[in-house]
């Protein structure tokens, strides 16, 4: 059966890579904007030219081209790997049945399978990172909408922000620069899909996406493996991993074995059936009778007390599972804020990198805090991001 850290420790390799391309980004934005700061207009208007017809966006799209190159070769590796340990975890069914197994290095149906999820995710990822797809959204102060700006007219926009304000001449350039950055920080570099008939578009963070992608290939080859190898040794129930905490609506499912038939109609009845969405269930094909299951009733028991004890917190009461979604978004807020101060120490903003320093050390605090109070762990690694270090503000 699946490990929880296992599945989050592949995810995390291709978070990581593209959060440090972000930061690559921010860093060169905030540099960008501090470059303007003490200029004069005619000073502004000669260094905007310099830097629109300079290379700096032409090495930010290379460099998301390598990334993105390592990280599909890595979706191969990944795959496979799940595919084979998917096969080898069904070869006790194929000898109760007397059928006759084939190991996945061995079976070439079921690589060209596989193959054809990588190369689909493959491409889902080059498209994410195509030029024109990837940047930043923003508010426009006149209409209030956010809009998507592809990275190399965001670049050339904040020039010419930056140019704009000297010329007014404002007394201080840092402030008037501001609330780029900080939307610069909030937005982070996102992948942009335009909508397609009824199918709506969507902004979404980069490296956020990219793990989505990966993790659905990765259930995606689970899901097929599993119905094909059933359908070779003829198997009649299947069997869900277990997790800790998990959600109400999944707590009566998880870890048990089920007919076929009883599956389906118990997945069919839930809003969110198993497998789909943000679970992280996996289903396996089996042979009931043949294999014990993989969770004692003693351990699923003690996996649903968990889940469904509670915890107070600034007069709110959570289960188990709901202060995991908490700490999420306190982990997100918390990034959200070390990019907010990553651009600031770029552009020269002192004053805000010393208030993003001061909500991350609050954020933190409440964060290790409620994980406390709600016997969480605490996950520094869900806290870190590339280029960020702790600064002084007194």
């Amino acid at each position: 059966m699946p490990d929880d850290k296992k599945l989050d420790k592949i995810l995390e390799k291709f978070f990581i890579r593209f959060n440090k391309y972000n930061t690559k980004v921010l860093v060169k934005l905030g540099e960008t904007i501090g470059q303007f700061n003490d200029l004069t207009p005619s000073e502004a208007q000669m260094l905007a030219q310099k830097l629109k017809y300079g290379n700096d966006i032409d090495e930010l799209v290379t460099e998301l081209a390598l990334i993105t190159n390592q990280s599909i070769d890595d979706v191969y590796t990944v795959l496979d790997k799940v595919a084979e340990e998917n096969v080898a975890f069904s070869e006790i069914y194929y000898k109760a049945k007397n059928k006759e197994f084939i190991n996945y290095k061995d079976n070439e149906s079921l690589k060209r399978l596989v193959n054809a999820i990588s190369n689909e995710t493959a491409e889902s990822l080059y498209n994410l990172s195509r030029t024109n797809a990837v940047g930043f959204t923003l508010k426009d102060e006149l209409t209030g909408l956010t809009q998507f700006k592809p990275l190399k007219q965001l670049y050339d926009d904040v020039i010419d922000e930056a140019v704009y304000n000297v010329s007014q001449g404002v007394t201080d350039y840092g402030s008037s620069m501001r609330n780029v950055i900080r939307q610069l920080a909030d937005s982070g570099v996102k992948t942009h899909e335009e909508k397609v008939g009824f199918i709506s578009g969507y902004n979404r963070r980069i490296d956020s996406q990219v793990r989505q992608n990966v993790l659905t290939a990765i259930r995606q080859v689970n899901m097929d493996i599993q119905e094909q190898v059933g359908e070779q040794f003829g198997a009649d129930g299947v069997e869900i991993s277990a997790h800790s905490p998990c959600a109400e609506d999944h707590l009566p499912i998880q870890g048990k074995q089920f007919s076929n038939a009883t599956f389906e109609r118990l997945n069919g009845n839930l809003e969110r059936p198993i497998g789909e969405y943000n679970c992280r269930h996996f289903i396996f094909s089996i042979v009931l009778g043949v294999s014990r299951p993989s969770y004692s009733n003693k351990l699923l028991n003690s996996y649903e007390k968990e889940s469904n004890s509670k915890v107070e917190y600034e007069g709110k009461e959570y289960t188990k599972y709901e202060a995991t979604q908490v700490q999420r978004q306190l982990e997100t807020k918390i990034r959200q804020y070390k990019d907010r101060q990553i651009i600031a120490r770029a552009s020269g903003d002192k004053e805000e990198i010393a208030e993003a320093q001061d909500k991350i050390q609050k954020i933190t605090n409440k964060y290790v805090d409620f994980s406390n109070k709600a016997k969480l762990p605490v996950y520094k690694d869900r806290l870190t991001v590339s280029g960020y270090r702790k600064v002084s503000t007194k």
